[in-house]
């Protein structure tokens, strides 16, 4: 039993386990991009991004154990990665990838933290929480450094204080021909940042629609792809409308190799993890945005996000792929089960 007399809460279970999913994802991912990386400067950020994995997979498995828990099932690196393919990304992408899953991770740890109550529960995700952000750290000074990084745009620093005086600030005419106010530092930095989001998920689903063998995977690929793109378009255009600069596109950074390099379990759960932070960032941005075109943009957007969200859901219980989280007792069952 656990040196704990104190049994983990409903949200410990839930945060352990979706880490649990996380981590054994990404100890996959890592395994490959070591196996191709061949940047100096890159490959030790990767070594160190899969320690950190492995390190909290062992934790996990030793909790599971004291609690007496069933381990869950997760992603293994010898069923759901294949280092030994040819290359399917440049080096380049190995850092923004890691620099955007650094910025999932300090959001995903932050969650985790605000529900952990247990003292070592708190303990593991506060590390988490600064390993994350040390990462994020490194991977932007790195980036800097080879000149690949895109900085959110510049504006005028202001000049005085002033507060809205009319309710039009909040409103955009549909009429083309009318102007629209210019767009507020918020809205801009969401903007940019649901942009390059949207990036990587246009990018891994191209590459992952180029190595899915299972039809229905290919073809949601292809309709992820679509939807990241279309996505892309509506932000890059709202930011260039304003003069703004949107980030650069990450596509040629994917190669044409067709060989596999992950399971399609795997495929459909990074896809379906870029679009769940998608739709709550979305959420986040809606929020924040005070012109009304851009805040129902993000709605549409986000209803679009769910409904590929779903179907890929669907998907990977159709293929045995979906594995449940941690559940309450079916009160109802039990009651007809006795009867």
């Amino acid at each position: 039993m656990s040196n704990h007399s104190t049994k983990l809460t409903s949200g410990e279970l839930a945060t352990l386990w979706t880490t649990f999913q996380n981590d054994t994802s990404s100890l996959c991912i890592f395994e490959y991009f070591l196996a191709k990386c061949e940047d100096p400067d890159i490959t030790p950020l990767l070594q160190l991004s899969k320690n950190a994995s492995l390190e909290h997979i062992n934790f996990l498995k030793k909790l599971y154990s004291e609690e007496q828990i069933p381990n869950p099932v997760g992603f293994s690196v010898d069923e759901d990665v294949y280092p030994d393919t040819p290359r399917m990304y440049a080096d380049m992408f190995y850092l923004m990838f890691m620099r955007q899953m650094a910025k999932v991770g300090m959001i995903t740890y932050s969650a985790a933290l605000s529900l952990a109550v247990r003292q070592d529960i708190v303990d593991f995700y506060q590390e988490g929480l600064t390993f994350t952000s040390d990462l994020y750290k490194k991977t932007t000074q790195t980036a800097v450094k080879k000149g690949i990084l895109v900085r959110p745009p510049y504006i005028p620093y202001p000049k005085e204080i002033d507060f809205v005086d009319e309710k039009s600030y909040f409103s955009a005419s549909l009429n083309p021909f009318t102007d629209k106010r210019p767009l507020n530092a918020i809205e801009i930095s969401h903007l940019f940042m649901n942009t390059e989001t949207n990036l990587l998920g246009s990018m891994l689903s191209t590459s992952f629609a180029q190595m899915a063998r299972t039809t229905d995977v290919k073809d949601y690929m292809v309709r992820a792809r679509k939807v990241a793109q279309k996505h892309i378009k509506v932000f890059t255009t709202t930011l260039v409308d304003n003069d703004m600069q949107a980030p650069m596109s990450w596509d040629t950074n994917v190669q044409d190799s067709t060989v596999p390099v992950f399971s399609e379990k795997l495929m459909m759960f990074l896809v379906t993890l870029i679009t769940n932070v998608g739709m709550g960032n979305y959420g986040i941005a809606a929020s924040a945005s005070m012109r009304l075109d851009i805040a129902n943009n993000y709605f549409r957007m986000a209803l679009e996000t769910g409904r590929l969200g779903k179907s890929g859901a669907d998907i990977m219980v159709k293929y045995g792929w979906l594995e449940e989280p941690p559940q309450s007792p079916d009160r109802n069952k039990l009651v007809r089960e006795n009867n």
